[in-house]
């Protein structure tokens, strides 16, 4: 069965109406792995894990150097279905003994997270509560006078209900990558830096390895696109169309001053829109909740872009509205995040059409929080194994119908 080539129309910049033809095979892998953020990492440790042979990650430039090292890498556990209350219950657990489960230091504080929802989300966010507790999460609904025994520096004035999370918090994603690759690579998988892959090689119907821009052609039986905002790009080479739109996701950084107190807990007030969650230093990382990222493309290429404070004025207005006591913070400056954007808010974990070709990506913002399921769960797909949790919310096929849509408050109340 012939080969075929699928490169991206730059690839390799041949002149117009010339094709390079395809190289031949440099070596193998029993799985070759798109990217090295924290999803792809962990993928590569949960494989190992799991026996398989011949693991081999290609990461374009560095671990993390994508949305992995610009997420502010939140853990919270509000999630409106039981399938990702179950991840994110599987992933904070690992967090919470990431050195005896993995190795290394997820950076992991379990400071809690408040999460604040309006008068009319109530009634949704029990409902979604009770989804929680079925699976084991621990979650308690305040009254708005009551959340002040947790954090009494937040303004609860106007909501309908404070959820507290006691055992969320924060961790260090880049960290949690490079750990998860250090990892992978005792077990025996190869991690390789600064390898771009430019195309997917197929044979019929099948995926038959990765061509680099180095010139290189890796034949593999399995390839897993974890390319994180570049998903797309890099399925596309195989003609596989994903629908993830890259949203532009902007952080801003302040500082909170000495009358402050104590570092407050993660706060996400999906009422009036802004989060806080702490850092070092006494800096503060802050930014908007309200659902516009989708609407905002951005080219991946421009991530980490500073950003100014005219830009970051509105949002830090709600933030000071949430929090009034970071209205006397400085400004220290901030940076384009993003997200890759699925219309239903929610992960592709599956095989394409492309058989042997997987797919994890369209994050939508939960990547961080979800990924020691998520290589979990791909790696028992990948496999053949059953995975720990119902595969079928997450197949690529539920964008056939037109059921499914989303917006970011529905990634946490459905």
């Amino acid at each position: 069965m012939e080969s075929r080539l699928h490169a991206r129309p730059d690839a390799g910049r041949d002149p117009p109406g010339r094709r390079r033809p395809p190289a031949a095979v440099s070596r193998t892998a029993g799985v070759v792995i798109v990217g090295g953020g924290v999803t792809g990492t962990s993928l590569a440790f949960h494989l190992a894990s799991r026996g398989v042979r011949d693991v081999l990650l290609l990461e374009r430039t560095a671990l993390a150097a994508g949305g992995t090292g610009r997420s502010v890498g939140i853990i919270r556990q509000l999630y409106p279905t039981r399938e990702t209350s179950q991840m994110v219950k599987r992933s904070l657990a690992v967090f919470q003994r990431f050195r005896e489960a993995v190795g290394g230091d997820a950076g992991f504080v379990g400071c809690g997270a408040l999460i604040g929802v309006a008068p009319g989300m109530r009634a949704t966010l029990e409902a979604t509560v009770a989804t929680q507790r079925a699976v084991g999460i621990r979650a308690e609904i305040l009254e708005p006078s009551d959340a002040a025994r947790v954090e009494p520096r937040i303004d609860a004035s106007g909501l309908g209900a404070v959820l507290w999370e006691p055992e969320s918090g924060y961790g260090d994603p880049a960290a949690v990558a490079t750990a998860y690759a250090d990892a992978a690579r005792r077990l025996g998988a190869r991690i390789e830096q600064g390898v771009e892959v430019a195309a997917t090689l197929t044979a019929g119907e099948r995926v038959a390895g990765v061509a680099t821009t180095r010139g290189e052609r890796i034949a593999a039986p399995v390839v897993v696109d974890a390319a994180g905002l570049w998903a797309g790009a890099v399925a596309r080479t195989a003609g596989v169309e994903l629908p993830i739109v890259v949203g532009r996701h902007p952080v801003f950084v302040v500082e909170r001053d000495a009358a402050f107190g104590r570092p407050h807990p993660v706060y996400l007030d999906l009422a009036g829109g802004a989060y806080v969650r702490p850092e070092t230093g006494d800096l503060t990382l802050t930014g908007s909740l309200i659902d516009d990222e989708a609407r905002h493309p951005m080219d991946p290429e421009r991530l980490g872009d500073p950003v100014s404070l005219a830009e970051a004025e509105p949002a830090l207005a709600r933030t000071s509205r949430a929090l009034p006591a970071l209205a006397r913070a400085r400004w220290r400056g901030g940076w384009a995040g993003a997200f890759d954007i699925t219309p239903d808010w929610m992960p592709i974990l599956d095989e394409s059409p492309v058989r042997g070709l997987w797919i994890a990506a369209g994050m939508s913002g939960h990547g961080f929080k979800l990924a020691p399921a998520v290589g979990e769960h791909l790696a028992a797909l990948v496999t053949g194994a059953v995975p720990p949790v119902d595969p079928a919310p997450f197949r690529l096929a539920r964008f056939g119908s037109a059921a499914a849509s989303g917006t970011f408050a529905t990634s946490y109340l459905g």
